[in-house]
């Protein structure tokens, strides 16, 4: 076992002090460098322009504590914008670009959204909002991109904002954000979170593993692993090569030609044949989440690199890591140790009693930074804190060398004639079948055993059904798991609906199952076969 990296010290004053300060380090170094067009944006000029845009903002009437909705793609805009309202110690209420007209009425009503920042592209999701619900007036909306007549244009904002006056003092404590949580189960919460938290993000995700040069943020910045590559580069001087939108296949091809040093993998990403192009290149290290560990070393040798487990959650952050120096512990499953600035604990969450090392139990995490609260949810908040630890609703175990790992969400089991099963564990097989790219497994009323095990497949590009027919699942998964947690179902799906963070919407699977046809392994034939 290594040692964990000391905790990096966090004295900014504010993320509009860790811009100025990334400034004066980098100055001409660039920052920002787009994939989709090719523009730039040095460290010196996105400080200035943070400023800038500050003072106009204040210009307009934004002020400390006033509650801002951005709904922009992954453009310099949003970087600018996000910055320019911490300046101010304004709150930032990001929002989705999927979102729908009723979503972001919740999330505008919700959140207490005085004003809206948002991409021409997104604004007739706002004009659909129904009349009856509220919305910020065109005088408080600010369109980016073409200007609008009746509202307010970005661009012209910041052409014409007045000479800065000097920016307020803002303290590492003051709210930053309501960021809303990915809604898996009911209406989204609005996790309260301080500057802080996420200068601790940022400095904490930036000592994981070697610095970094080029950075591929291919995530939403209106979500946190966008935001917290960002702030990575703010900090260790790298360029983040921004994409606004994600791609499977093409990701390798961005990795070569944009010459990216760090990146995150999955179990798709994973499983895509080996670019030529990569044999010889040199990465700072790649992160994962949930890595199935029996690719967990291929993908290493593929790319010649530490590929390190972290785990996370919106609500706390960083809150584990696996360190660069514990290469033993690749396709172990670990999720690592806590992260610098987070203490968890493995609870029995019935009695709060940590319960004994090997055994599963409930994550409860607690440390500077983390949420306040849940905004306006005061029985919510409650239910989710014990003292000053947060549970998390996660299943974990430790094991007696302090090591992480996650078995699944708390609820997220299928009861089988008396018999638990961890729909993690299910999921963690069925992903190592040959020719599986992804795979979500619920539990499937029957009246006999009370629930089944039902798996879905994503099968890898440019495979069908045939190429991977359920005897060859079958014939991989006996042997590995025991016989009542072999799914009796399987059925093969294109896509899966997804939260806003990407993550498999298994609630919504529940609500409006696939309706196609699935394999019966007890009878052994196709039948359909919903989740009623």
């Amino acid at each position: 076992m290594h040692p964990l990296p000391d905790a990096p010290a966090i004295e900014h004053r504010g993320l509009g002090a860790l811009a100025d300060d990334a400034a004066r380090r980098f100055a001409s170094r660039v920052f920002w460098q787009s994939i989709d067009d090719g523009s730039t944006l040095t460290f010196q000029a996105f400080a200035e322009r943070t400023r800038t845009f500050a003072a106009a903002l204040r210009e307009a009437g934004i002020s400390r504590g006033t509650h801002v909705a951005v709904m922009l793609p992954n453009v310099e805009a949003f970087a600018i914008t996000w910055f320019a309202l911490a300046r101010l110690g304004a709150v930032i209420v990001p929002v989705n670009l999927q979102y729908t007209s009723r979503e972001l009425a919740y999330v505008l009503d919700d959140g207490d959204a005085a004003w809206v920042v948002i991409d021409e592209a997104s604004l007739a999701v706002l004009e659909g909002i129904d009349p009856g619900e509220p919305r910020p007036a065109a005088s408080r909306t600010i369109v980016h991109g073409a200007p609008r007549a009746g509202y307010l244009d970005w661009h012209r904002l910041e052409r014409e904002a007045p000479a800065e006056r000097g920016l307020p003092a803002i303290e590492p404590e003051a709210l930053m954000s309501i960021q809303y949580t990915s809604g898996s189960t009911g209406f989204p919460k609005g996790c309260m979170l301080t500057q802080d938290y996420w200068l601790i993000l940022g400095g904490v995700r930036a000592i994981q593993g070697p610095a970094p040069s080029r950075i591929l943020l291919d995530k939403p910045l209106s979500y946190m692993g966008g935001m917290w590559r960002l702030l990575v580069a703010l900090y260790v001087g790298a360029t983040a090569c921004v994409a606004r939108k994600f791609t499977l296949s093409g990701m390798q091809g961005r990795i070569v030609e944009h010459d990216i040093d760090f990146f995150s993998v999955t179990d798709p990403v994973a499983k895509l044949p080996a670019h030529p192009g990569i044999a010889g290149r040199r990465f700072a290290w790649i992160s994962c989440s949930g890595l199935t560990p029996a690719v967990h070393k291929e993908i290493e040798a593929r790319f010649a690199a530490p590929v390190r487990e972290l785990y996370g959650m919106t609500e706390t952050g960083s809150t584990l890591f696996m360190p660069i120096g514990d290469a033993h512990m690749s396709g172990s499953g670990s999720c690592g140790r806590p992260a610098p600035y987070r203490e968890c604990r493995v609870v029995d969450p019935a009695t709060g009693v940590d319960v004994p090392r090997g055994q599963p139990g409930e994550l409860w995490v607690r440390g500077r930074g983390i949420l306040e609260g849940y905004y306006k949810k005061d029985e919510a908040t409650r239910a989710a804190f014990c003292g000053e630890w947060f549970r998390t609703g996660d299943l974990f175990r430790q094991d007696e060398d302090g090591y992480f790992y996650i078995l699944g969400r708390i609820k997220d089991s299928i009861r089988r004639s008396g018999e638990n099963i961890s729909s993690h564990e299910v999921e963690t097989v069925v992903a190592s079948v040959p020719g599986v790219a992804e795979t979500a497994v619920l539990g499937v009323p029957d009246e006999h055993r009370g629930e089944e095990v039902k798996a879905f497949l994503i099968l890898a590009p440019g495979l069908t059904p045939s190429d991977v027919p359920p005897e060859s699942v079958y014939g991989h998964l006996e042997g590995r798991l025991a016989a009542f947690k072999v799914p009796r179902y399987l059925e093969y799906v294109a896509d899966f609906p997804r939260t806003s963070s990407g993550k498999i919407a298994k609630q919504e699977m529940k609500k409006n199952a696939p309706r196609g046809a699935a394999y019966d392994r007890t009878r052994k034939e196709w039948t359909k076969h919903g989740i009623e």
